[in-house]
């Protein structure tokens, strides 16, 4: 029989309380029920611990205490999957340190709001809300609550720049003309930089990493003397959404990737983007909001999909390395962000509005995610002067501009781009299979005007000089013209048939003996000798593609329950203050409850019982020595993480051994959150601290 999973829920509850060594056990018991009389029954105790959080007075205090920070603890909880100590740090990364965290997380779960689960099997401890409070809190546990809006300290009055069809033409034209545009190390050759700058100013940075991306994305390859677009591979690049090509080229830009590792980082990036606020968000929230969304996905995303590591995955690295030790898998998603914010600033999916008290950049979504304008007619944008310039005005899609430039060349960019067309540029045109007409065709279609005659007579003079002589390269089929219609008609060898050079008489598109003798074993024709090798598809692969989102308000605050005020819950603590003093108890006693009050553990006067509180000292500083090694010691015995303060850094971790020296002692620690071990000295800190309680490890 399955529990519901509320009760399950309350089960593990339970058990997580009743596994908790004897000193923690007694504690939480003595902070709400007050001394424990003997004999005793662990059970019954733990009950009766259930039953004080059903109370609904109880349940009302306790969720009234919780301030801002509160929630976005309980809130990172409630939405990272399999929440560990690490990876809520991971998430907290520079609001919180390793230390201020973890006594959050101890203080919530001292106050019953959180607590842990450990998996037997394999040790791994997962951090959890109290099913008890499940209903309470959520209407105050958003996604929104973790997403900060931004503050700003600077707008900017810049226009944002996007990536246009026609700026990935006129570079597709420039690269056809300089295909020697790199050195051997992938960046630009000095010569290339200046024709850049020449042809697009201020552009250089956002060509470069469009280079790295054509050269990913497969959009171009390498040749001897430098590279060659695929013009296949760009047209069936051409047919996706806008959208989607400036994803998949910002994606590409950062490194080589699979099919399906390139569709979810576009995904995600996209998604992302498109749940940006108006007003903004800083980029270290940019990096949440990626986490919350991939934490959406479920296993949309998973971490072996995105290549390298960056600043980020560098941080959330031993989260993950450690749930993928005991899961198997990787559920960290976020941390692709990083290394694409910036070129995603660069190419328009983001747009920088300003920079925050911080000092962080503020970033929008950019204007690529705007609908495009779809024209119904063919856009008349182009136009053709008698010195045989042509300029071309925005409007035409990357798919009607790539034929465009395989006959012309590029002479400057801007808003409009300006081309020429000369005998070189024709020539690759006619390279390229465009005929004369073809040619014609195209420039009529787009514009408006007549192509100027002396063009045609120029064009028309050098198709003929081209086809007058024609050099070939490759592997010829010659067979007799009896049976010239079987073999062009067999489905093994049809394909591969490039050009009839005369009857019976095939150049074939294959590059090896080996390629070709398989062809002709396929073939099935015994009349043809030996031969080449593996078939190859020259039909491009399509890339992948997926819904684009739209603009949304996915983590809109509007809903969302607001905390109580400092004020109310100051009200709160200086009633339990005032009922305080009301008690005659030893000094030691009430600081000991005063403490608890200040931990908003205190709920009502009935908590405040001497018999609950048991003195024990958990800080030493300056010159007290011997206190500060007890402390250490101490936290030795009890399982305990301790605090160490010197002049230049804050140490926190598990004290493991201490060794005494002459006039001081040496303490080896595993340092949280990296776990690396150091031997410190205890007798130069500053002051000494002990975390109370190991309940969360």
């Amino acid at each position: 029989m399955t529990l519901d999973p509320r009760v399950q829920r309350i089960i593990d509850w339970r058990e997580s309380i009743a596994v908790l060594p004897d000193n923690h056990f007694f504690e939480i018991i003595r902070m709400y029920l007050g001394e424990i009389k003997t004999p005793f029954n662990k059970q019954k105790l733990i009950e009766e611990l259930g039953a004080f959080l059903r109370r609904e007075e109880n349940r009302r205090i306790l969720i009234s205490l919780l301030s801002e920070t509160d929630l976005k603890i309980i809130s990172a909880v409630k939405y990272i999957s399999n929440a560990t100590q690490e990876k809520l740090f991971s998430f907290f990364s520079g609001s919180f340190s390793f230390a201020a965290l973890y006594e959050r997380l101890l203080n919530l779960e001292e106050r019953l709001i959180l607590y842990r689960k450990s998996d037997k099997t394999t040790g791994k401890t997962t951090v959890l809300i109290n099913p008890h409070l499940e209903e309470d809190l959520a209407p105050y546990t958003r996604q929104s609550v973790l997403l900060e809006k931004a503050e700003y300290a600077q707008l900017s009055y810049e226009t944002g720049f996007s990536l246009t069809p026609l700026l990935l033409a006129s570079f597709i034209a420039f690269i056809n003309k300089n295909p020697d545009l790199c050195k051997a190390d992938g960046t630009f050759k000095k010569r290339t930089e200046n024709e850049i700058e020449r042809l697009f100013p201020g552009k250089k940075e956002i060509l470069f990493n469009l280079t790295k991306a054509f050269i990913n994305l497969s959009l171009i390859r390498e040749i001897p003397g430098g590279y060659e677009t695929d013009k296949n591979k760009f047209l069936a690049f051409s047919l996706l959404d806008e959208r989607l090509q400036y994803a998949y080229l910002c994606v590409a830009s950062q490194g080589r990737f699979s099919r399906s590792s390139l569709l979810k980082q576009a995904k995600l990036l996209l998604d992302v983007a498109a749940s940006i606020p108006h007003d903004g968000f800083s980029r270290s929230i940019i990096l949440r909001l990626a986490y919350l969304i991939s934490e959406d996905q479920g296993d949309g995303y998973s971490s072996q999909n995105f290549g390298t590591t960056s600043r980020f995955s560098a941080i959330l690295n031993r989260a993950r390395e450690q749930e993928i030790q005991t899961t198997g898998k990787d559920s960290d998603l976020s941390s692709v962000l990083d290394r694409l914010i910036d070129c995603a600033a660069l190419f328009g999916i983001l747009a920088k509005k300003g920079t925050d008290i911080h000092n962080e950049a503020i970033f929008v979504s950019g204007t690529v995610l705007d609908e495009n304008e779809k024209f119904t007619d063919t856009p008349k944008c182009l136009s053709v002067d008698a010195a045989f310039n042509v300029t071309l005005m925005p409007g035409l899609s990357l798919e009607n501009l790539i034929p465009l430039m395989d006959f012309m060349e590029l002479k400057t960019f801007d808003t409009a781009a300006v081309f020429e067309i000369n005998r070189k540029s024709i020539m690759h045109g006619f390279d390229s299979g465009l005929g004369a007409n073809k040619i014609f065709s195209l420039l009529k279609k787009y514009s408006p005007y007549e192509i100027p005659q002396n063009l045609e007579i120029s064009v028309d003079d050098w198709s003929r000089s081209y086809s007058s002589a024609t050099i070939y390269k490759g592997y010829i089929l010659r067979v007799s013209t009896e049976n010239a219609g079987i073999t062009e008609n067999n489905p093994a060898i049809k394909p591969f048939i490039s050009e009839t050079l005369a009857p019976g008489i095939y150049l074939l598109s294959v590059e090896s003996d080996e390629q070709a003798a398989s062809i002709i074993t396929r073939s099935g024709l015994d009349f043809i000798g030996k031969i080449k090798s593996p078939e190859k598809n020259y039909e491009s692969i399509g890339f992948p593609e997926f819904e684009v989102p739209q603009k949304n308000n996915r983590f809109d605050a509007d809903e969302e329950a607001k905390p109580t005020s400092d004020e109310e819950r100051a009200a709160h603590f200086e009633a339990m203050r005032a009922e305080l003093e009301k008690l005659n108890l030893p000094q030691e006693k009430k600081e000991g409850l005063l403490e608890r009050i200040q931990h908003k553990i205190i709920l009502s006067p009935a908590q405040l019982r001497s018999d609950s509180v048991r003195f024990e000292r958990i800080e030493a500083g300056g010159m007290d020595f011997s206190g500060k090694l007890h402390i250490v010691e101490g936290s030795i015995s009890n399982n305990s993480m301790v605090e160490l303060q010197f002049d230049d850094r804050i140490i926190v971790g598990i004290p493991l051994s201490v060794t005494k020296t002459g006039t001081d002692a040496t303490v080896l620690m595993e340092v949280m959150p990296e776990h690396d071990e150091k031997l410190l000295s205890i007798g130069q800190a500053k002051f000494v601290k002990r975390i109370r309680g190991s309940v969360l490890r």
